[in-house]
């Protein structure tokens, strides 16, 4: 055994190769948050828990379905069939893999209001995100806090990745000062994606991650040598990329030391752009009160013409090109309409309002 308590055999590979031997106990002292777990956390998250992380925060806030598990590599067809929300998912998962990082699986829509909580003790953020909003968000929460984080964006036969270290390097609002309009830009729901990119794109993100720590440990140079560069690879091509990738000088994030930027995510500048954030039709409402998924499911039933998928964890309802999706804690989300009375009528037909 190690002397926190990990056998050694358990990591001898790891430990035996030369790129990642003199950081494999920074890696297990780290702290890490998947934000996001679709096809690009769920490529992370497992190799995370290989590597024997000290905590794993998995952020995600919808279910496994059957679309997912083309490309989304840690569900199977029993998470699809039973609703699971997709952190509750990769945490049974994920413990089946490594029993020793503490896992906490987070099923919340993250947001300025309860990021900081969410975020707060990890020290190493992964992106899984699926929209510029949400990662625009995590950029400002980042640079606040101090935090390294490292991006990555995968579409069709395409990806780019890039490390975001306050006070070393430029950040991801040098690049998109604000998110893109809905159906501006392609992305996996519009485009698809070829899988196996995920798994290079996690790659990179792992690896800068590796030499984050290795450098903020005062190796290689230190941290002042980071290399500010974003990679691309492209399918067509078959070539990877790497592009100098500066700081803005007009960026209100990181001119600034950390913690002293201009944080408009952060503080709802843009808060009219969240509903719109992600691809598809979707409305969301917080109820102030906690639902009975079981007496619900009966009553659904009873009614007709719903298709249920039901754990303890959520309710899925779907009717026709609409679904609903309900929550212990009082969230209903509504995929397939945008419009709000659509969201409402179902609450006051089903739920008395």
């Amino acid at each position: 055994m190690d002397p926190a308590g990990r056998p050694q055999e358990r990591y001898a590979r790891l430990a035996r190769y030369s790129g990642l031997a003199d950081i494999l106990p920074a890696w297990q002292a780290s702290a890490c948050a998947v934000i996001g777990l679709g096809g690009l956390g769920s490529a992370l998250a497992p190799q995370l828990a290989r590597l024997g992380v000290r905590s794993l925060r998995l952020l995600d806030r919808d279910i496994v379905s059957q679309e997912n598990l083309g490309h989304q590599q840690l569900y199977t067809e029993s998470d699809a069939a039973l609703a699971l929300p997709k952190a509750i998912a990769a945490a049974q998962a994920l413990s089946a893999v490594n029993s020793q990082p503490k896992l906490q699986p987070r099923v919340e829509e993250l947001s300025r209001h309860n990021i900081r909580t969410l975020l707060d003790g990890c020290t190493l953020l992964f992106d899984g995100l699926d929209n510029y909003y949400t990662r625009l968000l995590v950029n400002d929460y980042a640079h606040a806090a101090g935090r390294p984080w490292f991006y990555a964006g995968v579409v069709s036969g395409e990806l780019s990745v890039r490390a975001v270290i306050p006070g070393h390097s430029g950040c991801l609002r040098c690049l998109v000062d604000v998110p893109p309009a809905p159906g501006s830009i392609p992305t996996c729901s519009s485009a698809g994606v070829f899988p196996p990119l995920l798994q290079l794109a996690a790659l990179l993100q792992l690896e800068l991650a590796g030499r984050w720590l290795r450098f903020s440990d005062g190796q290689a140079g230190g941290a002042a040598a980071w290399p500010d560069l974003i990679f691309g690879f492209d399918m067509q091509s078959l070539r990877l990329r790497s592009l100098p990738a500066p700081r803005r000088p007009d960026c209100p994030v990181c001119t600034a030391p950390p913690g002293e930027g201009r944080y408009d995510f952060l503080d709802g500048v843009f808060d009219e752009r969240a509903a719109s954030a992600c691809d598809g039709l979707r409305q969301q409402l917080q109820l102030g009160r906690a639902l009975n998924l079981g007496r619900l499911a009966e009553m659904l039933a009873a009614s007709g013409g719903f298709e249920l998928r039901h754990s303890p964890f959520s309710l899925s309802a779907a009717r026709g090109s609409l679904r609903y999706t309900l929550f212990p804690e009082g969230r209903i989300v509504l995929e397939g309409s945008d419009s709000p009375q659509e969201l409402n009528r179902f609450v006051d037909t089903y739920l008395g309002g």
